[in-house]
């Protein structure tokens, strides 16, 4: 009947629902025969938030009521059906989130079968037509165990330890942990009365709740319009009263057109995945295994069962034959043959209770359904594919004593998570086409969650088994995720009305893909629910009542029936008819009934709720047809005030043959981004304080200062990440802990013949501690299966060990495996775990770490024995790199994880992609590596690819080591063979065989004039560039040092060769035949195409050859000097990182060109990312001898023992090189060691200009800086001597150093000046004998030097000598 009447004034609300309710009796007293009373027919009056009833009625009885006069609808009563954390933690939700006080005064109403009593503040239940069944328990009580899960999922406090019988063992949490909650029974044994479920909306609005859940629909797709749905009516006025509603979208997809209730004024939830499944395993009697899904808790025997398929079973007796007992269905097996035995069947939903009664050991179901979500069985069981069911049917079938044992579940990786699931049902929305349903997508798979423990958790008769916390999947599980960030949101923002709070979480949702879900938006919607955004979407879409009442305009409401569903005068005039796509959703939607061509002008109006001054720009991308056409009016907005709203249009417009065409409209203020607030070291911890709670204690603090705060540095160091505007993260900086704040950036990856080059050959000496030296290495992750990560004959990792692994198998060598992703934001093929998917970071592992693997190569190139340098040492990894790059604040978070953790050696190939250069407190890598070293632990880092300038650097710290790139004495060469027999020598990694000769073309000939294009520009090779007609087929000579490869394999070209003038000396891998020339032969090669008609060539597959002037630095290694402070040398070393051949991924193609499908187990790379675990390797080889060597002290044994090298290959000399080759051997024992402590670089921090506070929120004690350490930065005891002449041809300084013995006990060192490269530089050295009589006796000694150049860069080399022992260190005056 719609909304309430209007209350008099001076009747109280009890009168006026008794007022209703009479008037509900003469209703239905009016149409029943005169023998019946309506006390007898009417079963319940909604009295408190809307106006109707339920009555008991003939078809002609509730017809005569649909016409009085008061009535919107008449309908028949219907039974509706319950729909069913990692999921928090994947949503990148944590649970110490910032929180609003107001939390604790949020009240969640959860309409479901009930709840096994915890925090609830409400209870009730319903049931209108007073039937029970035996097992009903008559009160709130929950005896499904549903309305429980979803209430937990919801509101549930935070619980530790939490299982089903041990799997998914964890904390089990509520997205609003501290809220309250309120629940409403109606659900029931045989299912829920859609009287009840419109009686608890009732009561629920009336009590007050802030959001309602619900987890309930039907089990059959039926359309109803919103006057005739219960959702719809009971949502409605539940958001005329401020109270949004989110409900699950249903269970019975995957079809279209699957959804049963499409009002826009609620929350549709459809069921997405997360990055954790269940496997269990079948074993066979013949070794075979296979993976199938089910959640099976039973733990295998010792003994297998014997194995036995239904069809071969059949109840005979009974009427049953092998078609009908192949389905395992009721009754039809033989209970004598399948007594204890495990039973193959090809059904989905065998009758689980029979099997139990014929003593059957287990189940596995050979089934053609997705298997993209796991049960829980009353049986051990597992779910096959098809095809792996049909081979375990072909064993049973080809031996007499066929076995299989099937295991307990284990939890496994889903990386293509997330994507909608099987069983959620779609859109498109059939009552109004042109609004989208469902709204949004959340976690519904294999949620861990609260459920009632006298409910059985199969309910199967025959399994007796109960427990506090189960496993359920479905839309059921996806709602209460909703309506927890929605309440969430309710407790930050309480006066926003229930339309904005859904356009935020709708517009913050992180976009999926339909390359997994085809459907696209009509399974997944707006995509999937980001809770930490939500709370502050910078602008919302806006609704009121009034504009639900136009859109009901729009769908054929007439005034009568319009003003009984509002209570008012509300009226629908003729142009509010054609309104339903201009309602203020923040979704466009256009169905466009079999019409090719379209085109319509939506109207919008957002609001400001983010900052008060802010201009937005429109936006559109992710198109997936080239003829979508989207213009918006205007496309920039700025507002001046929070709460000022903006008026757009947009209009769509194209022609289309797809059944679908999306793309993204986004207004984007630039603001919002992710600030990285450095706070310097940990606080002293008290004695009685644990070091958990010390780091909850850190964290509260960072809360504290700022209610937005993503991850929190609380392990190593201190400092936080939150979500700020520029104004926001200015007062931060100006609070008094704050040392400094700066923006969230995206760093890049940098990216074994080289171990043998360097003189270290396989059976080096090693010590037996080098098994429990650890390396940690951030940067993409690893490939664990790669034979170079094998345990085997490793034993446990060592004792002091405090790393973990997630969502990762690891073993004796990889011992440690995380992945930080602050943003929680993730590219459509980013691999949510440890996992590798670029090759990268395996890379760089193997090389310093790897085992010794016989017999590799890439494609057969480089074959040959790969190693890392200590193969015996064990691996953490710790993936801070997506696809899309590695964020700066993810990297601390590393650093602070891998320094907890305890490992020995910290390796890092990610380096800024442009040249900046941060002050210390400022730099990531520097903040990073500084903690590390107050802890004992060195980093190496990759110098930079962005050579070969000047200038190039961007990380110096002087207690990291910074690692240039040289190459070894192998390249890779590729010959290009032309027709008229000359042959050039050009540069690739090419493994392609090739056939035959091809035809010749030059890009510049080919041109897609077509698409607007020229020779200028086709030449290049570039994006479309070439008419594709010409080339297919052909060898391209290109202009350009980078094609777009892809279109080249698109188009059919047959190989390319390149023509360019850049840098020849390092050898990439392409995704067709390449060879690059230089210019001098290139333009021979386009000689010979103009030459003749017919102009041919082959490109032959990438030969080895010799590099007779190795080692040099190469071109793209990033040089010196140092811009922040001039007198310290950067680089300091220099390694192999040239064609380096290493593991991989399996994940992507070795190039990662689309259309390149070639994947190897083991690649060749070149980048400083390639040389820094070289120098990792040997630091790690050195900790492994000296486990008490300082940081600094490892660093000095790896620069002093260094090799020369040549400033005729490298003019940049010492900026090139540093200290010159990495020589493993000589490392070892250097001799002398310049060793640094922490207080060391205080000195040194102080000559930077550090004033006493800032240094203490650094050091964390009471460091202070004087006067005469403000000039001694030259003086840090570092085992080099540099000199910024500042355009002063004449130069003098005199510098301090101290040595220590750690060599012979006994021993006499004479200091030797070699390699000047000018004759006017003067050095001398006082003392220049220094005398030793023990092992770690320190000596000092000053290097004074002078003299006159104009040269930019004088040279030499100091070196104390005892006869063994030579240690050198450079010597440079500059003026660059």
């Amino acid at each position: 009947m719609g909304e309430l009447p209007p209350v008099a004034v001076g009747v109280s609300a009890v009168e006026n629902m008794k007022a209703v309710e009479s008037h509900h009796t003469n209703m239905v007293q009016h149409v029943l025969p005169s023998n019946y009373t309506s006390k007898e027919a009417l079963l319940y009056s909604y009295k408190k938030s809307f106006n109707g009833f339920v009555a008991r009625l003939t078809e002609e009885e509730a017809e005569r009521i649909s016409e009085m006069e008061d009535v919107v609808s008449v309908f028949e009563n219907t039974i509706h059906h319950p729909q069913t954390t990692r999921s928090w933690d994947f949503l990148s939700f944590p649970e110490q989130v910032s929180r609003s006080n107001g939390e604790s005064n949020t009240i969640v109403g959860v309409i479901d079968t009930g709840i096994w009593p915890d925090k609830i503040i409400g209870a009730k239940y319903f049931r209108v037509s007073g039937s029970f069944e035996q097992s009903d328990i008559i009160s709130p009580r929950d005896s499904d165990g549903h309305g429980s899960h979803c209430a937990s999922t919801a509101a549930g406090n935070v619980v530790g330890s939490a299982s089903l019988f041990g799997l998914a063992s964890g904390t089990a949490r509520g997205g609003v942990p501290s809220a309250r909650i309120a629940a409403y029974k109606v659900c029931w044994s045989n299912g829920c009365d859609g009287a009840d479920i419109l009686a608890a909306f009732d009561e629920a609005i009336a009590d007050g709740v802030h959001i309602i859940t619900i987890s309930i629909g039907p089990t059959q797709v039926e359309y109803r319009h919103y006057y005739d749905d219960i959702y719809a009516i009971g949502s409605f006025h539940a958001m005329k009263n401020g109270i949004l509603t989110s409900k699950s979208a249903d269970n019975l997809g995957p079809r279209l057109y699957t959804m049963s209730n499409y009002a826009p004024w609620f929350l549709s939830v459809a069921a997405s995945n997360t990055d954790r499944r269940f496997l269990t395993t079948l074993q066979l009697g013949n070794g075979r295994v296979y993976e199938g899904v089910s959640i099976n808790t039973f733990n295998p025997p010792n003994t297998a069962y014997p194995l036995i398929y239904g069809g071969d079973a059949p109840n005979t007796a009974g009427g049953f034959s092998s078609s009908t007992s192949r389905l395992c269905s009721s009754n039809s097996l033989n209970a004598a043959l399948v007594s204890g035995r495990i039973v193959l069947c090809d059904n989905p939903s065998p009758d689980q209770s029979m099997l139990l009664s014929n003593g059957v050991a287990g189940v596995v179901l050979r089934t053609n359904v997705a298997n993209d979500w796991a049960r829980i069985f009353a049986l051990p069981a597992t779910s096959l594919s098809l095809a792996n069911g049909t081979q375990v049917l072909n064993y049973i079938r080809s031996t007499s004593n066929a076995t299989g044992t099937i295991l307990r579940s284990t939890a496994a990786r889903n990386s293509l998570a997330p994507n909608v699931v099987s069983f959620s049902s779609r859109g498109p929305n059939p009552i109004t086409p042109d609004l989208l349903k469902p709204d949004i997508a959340a976690p519904g798979v294999e949620i861990l969650a609260a459920y009632s423990p006298i409910r059985l958790i199969t309910g199967v008769t025959g399994d007796n088994r109960i427990a506090n916390y189960s496993i359920l999947s479905g839309t059921s599980m996806a709602t209460p995720h909703v309506a927890a960030i929605a309440a969430y949101i309710k407790s930050f923002h309480p006066t926003w009305s229930p339309a904005a709070i859904k356009s935020a979480i709708l517009t913050t949702a992180t976009p999926m893909s339909s390359t997994l879900n085809p459907e696209a938006e009509f399974a997944y919607g707006a995509g999937q629910l980001n809770p930490t955004r939500a709370p502050n979407p910078g602008l919302i879409y806006n609704l009121s009542v009034s504009d639900y009442v136009r859109f009901l305009c729009g769908q054929g409401y007439d005034n009568t029936r319009l003003r009984r569903l509002t209570g008012d005068n509300s009226s629908c005039n003729q142009a509010q008819n054609e309104a339903a796509w201009n309602l203020n959703l923040p979704s466009f939607v256009l169905h466009r009934n079999n019409n090719q061509n379209f085109n319509r002008t939506y109207q919008r109006s957002v609001t400001n709720v983010g900052r008060g001054t802010s201009t937005y720009r429109a936006t559109v991308m992710g198109a997936s047809s080239p003829t979508l056409s989207v213009q918006v009016t205007p496309n920039v907005m700025s507002f001046s005030s929070v709460g000022e709203t903006r008026s757009f249009t947009l209009t769509i417009s194209g022609t289309t043959t797809s059944s679908i065409v999306s793309a993204s409209l986004v207004w984007d203020d630039g603001t919002h981004q992710i600030y990285i607030v450095y706070m310097g070291e940990l606080p002293l911890v008290a004695a009685s304080v644990s070091a958990a709670e010390s780091m909850e204690a850190v964290e509260s603090h960072h809360t504290n200062m700022i209610q937005r705060v993503l991850p929190s540095y609380k392990k190593s160091f201190n400092g936080f990440v939150a979500r700020l505007t520029e104004e926001e993260a200015e007062r931060i900086s100006e609070m008094e802990d704050v040392v400094s704040v700066f923006e969230n950036t995206v760093q890049y990856p940098q990216t074994t013949r080289s171990w043998d080059f360097l003189g270290f050959p396989e059976h080096a000496i090693r010590s037996s501690g080098e098994s429990n030296t650890i390396v940690g290495v951030i940067d993409t992750g690893i490939w664990p299966e790669t034979d170079s990560f094998s345990a085997q004959g490793f034993a446990p990792p060592p004792s002091q060990w405090k790393g973990s692994c997630q969502n990762i198998a690891c073993n004796n060598k990889i011992i440690g495996a995380k992945y930080f992703r602050v943003t929680g934001s993730f590219a459509q093929n980013d691999i949510r775990s440890p996992r590798d998917a670029t090759g990268h970071g395996s890379h760089c592992a193997s090389i310093a770490a790897g085992n010794v693997v016989g017999s590799k190569s890439l494609l057969g190139l480089g074959s040959g024995t790969v190693r890392g340098g200590v193969p015996s040492a064990r691996i953490a990894v710790y993936k801070v790199c997506w696809l899309i790059g590695c964020d700066t604040a993810d990297i601390l978070a590393a650093f602070d994880e891998a320094i907890a953790d305890g490992v020995h050696i910290i390796s890092l190939s990610v380096a800024f992609n442009q040249v900046v250069h941060h002050q210390y407190y400022n730099d990531i890598f520097a903040i990073g590596s500084f903690h590390a070293m107050r802890r004992g632990i060195l980093t190496s880092k990759a110098a930079g690819n962005l050579g070969s300038g000047l200038y190039t650097m961007p990380t110096l710290a002087p207690w990291l080591l910074s690692v240039a790139a040289s190459n070894t004495d192998r390249r890779f060469v590729t010959a290009l063979q032309l027709g008229n027999g000359m042959v050039y020598q050009g540069i690739s990694i090419n493994s392609f065989i090739p056939h035959r000769f091809y035809s010749l073309i030059y890009g510049g000939d080919a041109p897609n004039t077509a698409g607007g294009f020229s020779s200028s520009t086709s030449r290049l090779c570039s994006s479309n560039s070439l008419n594709a007609a010409l080339v297919r087929g052909r060898i391209v000579l290109c202009d350009n040092q980078s094609p777009d490869q892809s279109m080249l394999l698109r188009y059919g070209v047959a190989g390319v060769v390149l023509r360019t003038n850049s840098a020849k000396d390092y050898a990439r891998i392409f995704a067709l035949p390449a060879t690059s020339l230089n210019e001098a032969n290139g333009t021979q090669v386009l000689s010979y195409i103009r030459s003749t008609s017919n102009p041919i060539g082959v490109i032959l597959r990438s030969t080895e050859a010799k590099n007779s002037l190795a080692p040099n630095v190469v071109s793209f290694s990033s040089r010196g000097p140092n811009r922040i402070t001039p007198d310290i040398l950067k680089p300091d070393i220099a390694a192999p990182g040239v064609e380096i051949l290493a593991a991989n991924s399996l994940y992507t193609s070795i190039t990662g060109v689309t259309g390149d499908n070639r994947i190897a187990n083991y690649s060749i790379l070149s980048g400083t990312s390639m040389a820094a675990p070289h120098v990792s390797a040997i630091a790690a080889y050195i900790k492994s001898f000296h486990p008490t060597w300082s940081p600094g002290a490892i660093k000095s044994a790896i620069l002093t023992t260094a090799t020369p090298m040549s400033s005729t290959t490298n003019p940049e000399a010492e900026f090139a090189y540093g200290a010159g080759q990495l020589n493993p051997t000589g490392a070892l024992n250097p001799g002398l060691i310049y060793n640094l402590s922490a207080s060391d670089y205080v000195s040194f921090l102080c000559g930077q200009g550090y004033d006493d506070r800032m240094l203490r929120l650094i050091t964390r004690d009471y460091s202070s800086c004087t006067h005469t350490q403000n000039e001694d930065s030259w003086n840090l005891n570092l085992p080099s001597f540099v000199l910024f002449r500042n355009n002063i041809q004449n130069f003098y300084r005199v510098y301090r150093r101290s040595v220590t013995n750690v060599g012979r006990a006994t021993s006499t060192y004479r200091v030797r000046v070699i390699g000047a490269s000018s004759p006017t530089l003067n050095v001398q050295v006082t003392p220049n004998v220094m005398s030793f009589s023990s092992v770690g006796e320190t000596r000092s000694f000053t290097l004074t030097i002078a003299g006159t150049t104009s040269s930019s860069i004088v040279s030499a080399s100091l070196i104390w000598d005892d006869g063994t022992h030579q240690v050198r260190s450079p010597i440079v005056v500059y003026n660059l």
